[in-house]
């Protein structure tokens, strides 16, 4: 029989076993401190993890993964929250055509002004369709959505990519302005569409 003894050191997080004993007696000796770290309440589990080769396991399985709940959960939490982006309000993405907003004659009138007026920059489309969808549906104030509705019906293509920076323009030149009701025609826009549309060779 060997001299040689065998010594283990295991710590269970809340304290520390030690086992010193012979090589024949190294499966009793395990035996008896699983039984004591049980009665000490340190569980089997914390046995398994206190030996060289399985904590060694553990701490190896355990790392990698312990981060991966946590993002799987923030990918979760922003697709369930998510909802379909419709675009900033006058960006051609909002636009959501009101096909009730004119009725057919309505259609076609303001169709055809727009072909009458032919504004070339989209500045003056605004003005021509807002002009004219004041005068057809014999109010001032227009959304966003209204107004991209009337340049639709009226044949405009392409769209303005930002009608709120086109309006912003037009409020700047004193031509448009916001209200209540929305964005309105005024004088000086008015002006623009019945006296000066369509551009003359020398504009």
């Amino acid at each position: 029989m060997s001299d040689e003894r065998i010594k283990l050191r295991i710590d269970l997080k809340s304290g520390t076993l030690e086992l010193d004993c012979l090589p024949d007696d190294f499966d009793n000796a395990i035996q008896k401190t699983r039984e004591l770290a049980a009665s000490l309440q340190f569980g089997e589990k914390g046995i398994g993890e206190g030996l060289p080769d399985s904590r060694s396991d553990s701490a190896a399985s355990k790392s990698p993964s312990e981060p991966a709940p946590t993002v799987k959960t923030r990918e979760r939490g922003r697709a369930s929250g998510a909802k379909p982006s419709t675009g900033r309000p006058g960006r051609i993405g909002s636009f959501d055509p009101i096909r009730d907003l004119l009725d057919e004659d309505q259609h076609k009138a303001i169709h055809a002004f727009m072909r009458e007026k032919a504004p070339l920059d989209q500045e003056d489309q605004v003005l021509v369709a807002a002009h004219k969808g004041e005068q057809l549906l014999k109010r001032q104030g227009f959304s966003y959505n209204e107004l991209y509705t009337l340049l639709w019906r009226a044949g405009v293509d392409p769209l303005p990519k930002a009608i709120d920076v086109v309006i912003q323009r037009l409020i700047q030149d004193q031509k448009m302005d916001r209200g209540e009701d929305g964005y309105f025609v005024k004088f000086l826009g008015h002006s623009r569409v019945e006296k000066e549309l369509p551009a003359s060779a020398r504009d």
